[in-house]
Formats: C-alpha cells, structure tokens, sequence
C-alpha cells in the first residue's frame, strides 16, 4: 500500500502519517527529513541535501511495496502522486492553519515541541507565507484522492482506518 499525504504547513500531515503508519504497520517517510539533515552548527538547524541525494533517497522510497509519505508537495516530488494508490490531501480552512502555526512556533520556543529547524521569528513569517502554497492544483483531476477538509473528517478516517474499512472504502480509486 503506498500512500502519498499532502497538505500546507500546519495541516496535520506528520500527525496523520505517523499515526497511519502505527495503524497500517508500514513504514512513514515526512520528506522535510529526505530533503534535510539535522545541522546544530547551521542557523536554520538543518542543512539540504544535494538534489542527487534526494532523488536517490526518494527513488528508493517509491520502489518499496508500502509506504506513507508526507509533504507540503514540492514540484520535485508530484510524479509521484501518480505513483501511489492513494493520495490524502489536507484542505483545511486559513484561520485553522494559521492558529496551529501560531501555536506550533510558540511550543517550539519554549521547548515543549521538538523541531527540525531552529524555530525564529523569521521562519515564523516564511512558514505564514507558505499557507498560501496550497498543493490544490496539482492533485485536483487526480481519481486516487481523498480530500480531508477539517478535524472532524480527519478523525473519522482515522477511525475508518482502525475499525479495518480503510482498504474497501478509501483505497477503491
């Protein structure tokens, strides 16, 4: 089963893979982590890979039977979308997105959230302006998405997904 998740900063991608990924028992690759490594030595905290170190990182996640990945969907990585069985888009609502960025920075300054960039006012501005990065356009046409547009549709496919309907109802493209 290869499943692609795909949402803005905030949208709840991380939490619903790793928890898909607990529940299905395969293997959740969030693709910050591929296209970065954790640099204490660099301001940001992290430092990018080379573009041939993705491709070959990526290539080999895609050649694996099952598999979880999450992203805010780069152009890099929309080939695959036509790789998976399916694709879970996260549309929730701008006020939504921006109360949990808002909330995701203030725990990451205080310690409480553990992060893989140092957390700045700075970032804090560029993460706000990413919200306007929706990846809408590039899986709408697409017949293998699930469209997930608040909490409440969230916690109901999770709940899908533990009572074991997950395969009949939501991976049928």
């Amino acid at each position: 089963m290869k499943i692609y998740i795909v949402g803005t900063v905030g949208s709840g991608k991380s939490t619903l893979s790793d928890r898909l990924s607990e529940l299905l028992e395969i293997p959740v690759y969030h693709l910050d982590d591929i296209v970065h490594v954790k640099n204490e030595k660099s301001i940001l905290g992290n430092t990018k890979r080379t573009d041939r170190e993705i491709e070959c990182i990526f290539k080999e996640i895609l050649s694996q039977e099952n598999f979880i990945i999450e992203d805010t969907l780069r152009n890099r990585f929309t080939d695959a979308l036509h790789q998976v069985d399916k694709v879970v888009f996260l549309d929730l609502p701008l006020n939504v997105l921006k109360y949990r960025v808002l909330k995701r920075f203030v725990k990451q300054k205080l310690g409480i959230e553990k992060s893989s960039y140092k957390p700045s006012l700075q970032f804090l501005h560029q993460m706000l302006i990413w919200l306007r990065d929706s990846p809408r356009e590039k899986v709408e046409g697409l017949s293998n998405v699930l469209v997930l547009k608040n909490s409440k549709e969230i916690r109901h496919f999770i709940q899908e997904v533990e009572n074991e309907k997950f395969l009949g109802k939501y991976l049928q493209t």
